[in-house]
């Protein structure tokens, strides 16, 4: 199954006149073609030799060197060390784990479960080339027993890093953090972290060069995906058919510094619940934000996002964080085609919010259906409108029309 990332609404690019907002085109993400993904070959097979009964009282002396031994042994060949079941042993109990050019697949019905790597430790930490973590099993961060914060998974410097048919479910921090390097799937992933889990994010994609996030779904307490910039740029990404659940977005920035370029979310969901029905912290929906410092983003496009039980509906903000030094952040040609919202919470609104005159937040925003249509905070911001039943206004505020192709998007919540 191949998956197609140009979005199948075009958006001409269009000059309009001055004190509009300049010219725009619609992102086109991730710049491989990217499939499904196959499990690699298997370099070894381990078996359980304990249950997950055991979850709130791991055993003293776990299977965190079995694993790394055999993990250090598969090494390099981009090959798999397969976790099993045995009997009515289904549990795996491990402490920190680095995986290096290899596999980690976790076969159905067996469970990783995470055992003295409090702190600020990471569970698993990927690097190398064509490393993956595959399930159908479960990696559990015991997140709701644990203290400290250790991420759950974390990619560092990778090249071709898949993520396959998982569930990452109970993370103290975030769930999957990814930073640096080029060629990132994540596919058919399933996140179950409760939405009152402080900071625990369902996937971070953080400085790297072509990411797709396609198929999956997202339960988490922090934003459900984060694109950031901490150690550099960040180009090419897609975002495509995914759920979020009780989160803080579909989220670009919150990093002052550094380039976003290239981004698409396309045909996603976000549900301001959790699958226990526990409300968001932050109820966003469509959110671009940076301080007033120096981070650029540009060429930011969200096709086709069906909204429900959110606050913030669509929010571009230079003003997210401070800033001593003034600086000079700037949002343009992000564009908005298709948006539909229902059963938002009270209070709801749009904000588009840009720095001064200078630094204005340059944007489009075409095929927009929101249940509530309430401004807040709106300035600084040049606005492309076309179909939509929100109007940005404000100081230092124009709108002006554009055509656009497509509609409102048809939601099946």
């Amino acid at each position: 199954m191949k998956m197609n990332h140009n979005a199948s609404l075009f958006i001409s690019a269009i000059f309009l006149s001055a004190g509009s907002a300049g010219a725009q085109s619609l992102a086109t993400g991730d710049s491989r073609s990217v499939s499904e993904p196959a499990y690699p070959g298997v370099c070894q097979t381990l078996y359980a030799n304990f249950s997950s009964s055991q979850r709130s009282s791991p055993p003293a002396t776990d299977d965190t060197s079995r694993l790394q031994d055999a993990l250090n042994q598969c090494a390099g060949t981009g090959q798999s060390v397969v976790l099993a079941s045995s009997g009515s042993n289904d549990a795996f109990y491990t402490g920190s784990l680095t995986i290096n050019g290899a596999g980690l697949a976790i076969n159905a019905g067996a469970t990783l479960i995470g055992n003295n790597y409090a702190s600020n430790a990471n569970l698993l930490q990927f690097s190398g080339t064509n490393a993956s973590l595959m399930g159908p099993g479960t990696v559990d961060g015991r997140g709701d027993l644990i203290s400290g914060t250790p991420r759950l998974v974390q990619a560092s410097k990778i090249s071709n890093f898949i993520v396959y048919n998982v569930t990452l479910a109970q993370a103290a921090h975030p769930n999957l953090y990814v930073e640096g390097g080029n060629g990132f799937t994540a596919w058919g992933v399933s996140i179950r972290t409760p939405a009152t889990r402080k900071n625990a994010d369902g996937i971070d994609i953080d400085s790297l060069t072509n990411a797709s996030v396609i198929n999956s779904d997202i339960e988490a307490g922090d934003d459900g995906i984060a694109i950031k910039t901490n150690s550099g740029n960040i180009s090419n990404v897609t975002v495509a058919n995914t759920r979020l659940h009780g989160t803080h977005g579909l989220s670009v920035g919150g990093i002052d510094k550094n380039t976003v370029s290239n981004i698409l979310f396309q045909n996603n969901y976000v549900y301001g619940n959790d699958l226990n029905g526990t409300p968001s912290t932050d109820a966003n929906g469509i959110n671009v934000k940076t301080g007033p410092c120096a981070l650029t983003v540009s060429q930011v496009s969200y096709v086709n996002t069906c909204m429900v039980d959110v606050k913030h509906l669509i929010v571009m903000d230079t003003n997210y964080n401070t800033c001593t030094a003034g600086g000079s952040p700037s949002l343009s040609n992000i564009v908005v085609n298709g948006a539909y919202a229902t059963q938002s919470l009270s209070g709801a609104y749009t904000k588009i919010d840009g720095r001064n005159s200078s630094y204005p937040v340059n944007a489009w925003l075409a095929n927009v259906s929101l249940d509530a249509t309430a401004q807040s905070g709106d300035q600084y911001a040049n606005v492309g409108l076309y179909n939509s039943n929100v109007t940005p206004s404000g100081t230092g505020v124009t709108t002006s029309s554009f055509t656009a192709t497509g509609s409102v998007p048809n939601c099946a919540f």
